[in-house]
């Protein structure tokens, strides 16, 4: 192990020197909270008179003097050679201004002859060696950390750009003046036992990159001396595994799912941090298969993640578009593990999951679902029929989330609600003739309308055909019971409700039917009464629609809609 202080420039200037960032190391996730400070250290310090230090560098010698591997320091580097890149295209702008030579920085910093000096993690070389290397405009973006490299060069050389060339020469040579110590190490378990101290020393990383350090170092303690590069080897092997999935992942990130990975199979609810992860594995007997048992099935449940996010089951589809709340993703990692990804079990599951996400988002209480729901969680083994016995009874009982609080939400106000436009959408759904689905078919600027409309705020008076009293008002029995509840309401496009705002009931209902974008628009004619042989929308009508809507309601989010075959059990117990 080698300590070697140096430079930027002394770390580059080399025509035969690389770098490579392994590929069970997390891909480019520097967003631009971490390039503005890059940029305002580096303008800081041309303010003062001593040069930047740019921290330490940790290296795995593949070939000494040649070829490195990146341990710790991949996102300042990455950052450093995309800054370069975006430096020499501003100074190149302005050519007539200064005789640099961006030839001779290219050589140093990206590419010296066929050695391009920086190779990121495989999956985003294509698109580095484009952007960055060639300096092309365009690549083909396919997964996060692409996107974040072009709009790293792309804001570097924009925020560049707003400084004179002199500025700019000044900030290239505090650039390649910083300072930084290169830590050269020999072979993994070197690798494991630095980065575990380092990442001990407060560096902001995430608890994914902390887990990993930790595991690779207690590997270096508890393995025998031949069997430490192994271990540490079938660690990396894992985590590169791992690495490629997250890259693939679009809606959730790597740390929360290591939460719910935890909640499902470690603590349960009560998880919070990663030293209750290391407090299980000091109780155990055999550290090095415990950890290789933690890592694969962690990796497991990174895989599963991704399944779920690209499954097309039915229910898998809903609690997207209604929304994932935390609690729900950890049943979802067990109910993967036991059940194949193409079984009907699973959507089964998914629709359990849809109808306790609607009904906490409905009632939206103080309470913490989590903690009634966390003893069924631990011991969840993959029995759908037990688990839909014991949550539909915990919920009753906690009343919270009953069915008798869930019909009393249903039946009250419900404009504003969370899950209004989700059940109107159902609802819309289920009274179609077509057949499309909730997430085939939208909208323009979707609002909700109410059909009485609401008291105009410009103090204009309520049209015709709307339940009013002798001075042209609501009661405040009809504003508290009729005005905001289902029966009153329904999807609209922002277009059309600002077309017909306040207007009597008959023009509003000529709209409805000549603009039917939704059901629930035509069918409104068939819930209206006649007075003086006009169409009226009174307390009658409304209360007709909102049974029609309730009934759906109740029955659509019933717990007792779920059918499980007589022979479901968990396929891999």
């Amino acid at each position: 192990m080698q300590f070697i202080p140096n430079t930027v420039l002394g770390l580059f200037d080399s025509s035969q020197k690389s770098y490579e960032i392994p590929v069970y190391q997390r891909a480019y996730s520097w967003e631009k909270p971490n390039w503005e400070t890059f940029l305002d250290d580096l303008l800081e310090q041309i303010q003062g008179h001593n040069n930047y230090f740019f921290g330490n560098l940790l290296l795995e010698v593949i070939q000494k003097n040649k070829k490195y591997e990146i341990i710790d320091g991949q996102q300042r580097i990455t950052t450093l050679t995309i800054f370069i890149r975006s430096l020499i295209n501003v100074l190149k702008e302005r050519e007539y201004e200064t005789e640099f030579d961006p030839q001779e920085k290219i050589n140093i910093y990206l590419k010296n002859g066929g050695n391009i000096k920086l190779r990121p993690v495989e999956y985003d070389r294509a698109c580095y060696d484009t952007l960055i290397i060639d300096n092309k405009k365009h690549f083909s973006i396919s997964t996060s950390s692409q996107k974040r490299i072009k709009e790293a060069k792309d804001f570097f050389e924009h925020e560049l750009r707003g400084y004179n060339t002199q500025k700019i020469l000044e900030i290239l040579e505090k650039t390649e003046n910083t300072e930084l110590t290169v830590i050269e190490l020999e072979g993994k378990k070197d690798s494991a036992l630095i980065f575990e101290l380092e990442n001990n020393r407060g560096k902001e990383l995430t608890n994914m990159e902390k887990i990993k350090s930790y595991f690779m170092y207690q590997m270096y303690v508890y393995s025998t001396p031949e069997e430490i590069e192994a271990n540490i080897e079938s660690i990396s092997n894992i985590f590169k595994l791992i690495y490629l999935i997250i890259n693939d992942l679009k809606s959730i990130n790597e740390d929360s799912i290591l939460i719910y990975h935890n909640n499902a199979y470690v603590k349960g609810y009560s998880y919070r941090t990663i030293d209750d992860v290391k407090d299980e594995f000091k109780k155990s007997t055999n550290k090095i298969e415990w950890i290789k048992s933690y890592i694969e099935e962690l990796h497991t449940t990174f895989s599963n993640i991704k399944k779920f996010e690209f499954s097309d089951h039915l229910f898998a589809q809903r609690l997207r578009e209604l929304g994932m709340p935390a609690f729900v993703y950890p049943f979802i990692i067990k109910g993967y593990k036991y059940h194949e990804p193409d079984s009907g079990n699973l959507n089964i599951l998914f629709q359990l999951l849809e109808i306790v996400t609607f009904r906490a988002k409905l009632i939206n209480s103080r309470a913490n679902i989590q903690e009634r729901l966390n003893n069924i969680l631990v011991n969840f083994d993959g029995n759908l029929a037990d688990l839909l016995n014991k949550i539909k009874n915990k919920l009753n009982e906690s009343w919270y989330w009953g069915d008798a609080n869930t019909k009393n939400y249903l039946n009250g106000a419900m404009y504003g609600n969370n899950v209004l436009n989700y059940l109107l959408w159902a609802y819309e759904h289920s009274i179609q003739n077509n057949g499309y689905g909730i997430k085939k078919f939208s909208i323009e600027n979707e609002q909700v309308e109410h059909i009485s409309p609401q008291n105009p705020t410009n103090g204009e008076p309520i049209e015709t055909g709307y339940e009013v009293d002798e001075n042209n008002q609501y009661t405040d029995d009809f504003i508290s019971e009729k005005l905001n509840c289902i029966g009153n309401l329904m999807l609209i496009s922002g277009s059309h409700n600002a077309s017909i705002g306040n207007k009597s009931f008959d023009d509003k209902l000529s709209t409805y039917k000549n603009n039917p974008l939704l059901n629930q628009q035509a069918e409104i004619k068939n819930f209206a009464k006649t007075e003086d042989s006009r169409p009226v929308w009174k307390g009658v009508s409304i209360d007709e629609r909102h049974q029609r809507i309730l009934s759906f309601a109740i029955d659509r989010w019933s717990f007792d809609s779920i059918k499980i075959p007589s022979n479901n059990v968990s396929t891999n117990q």
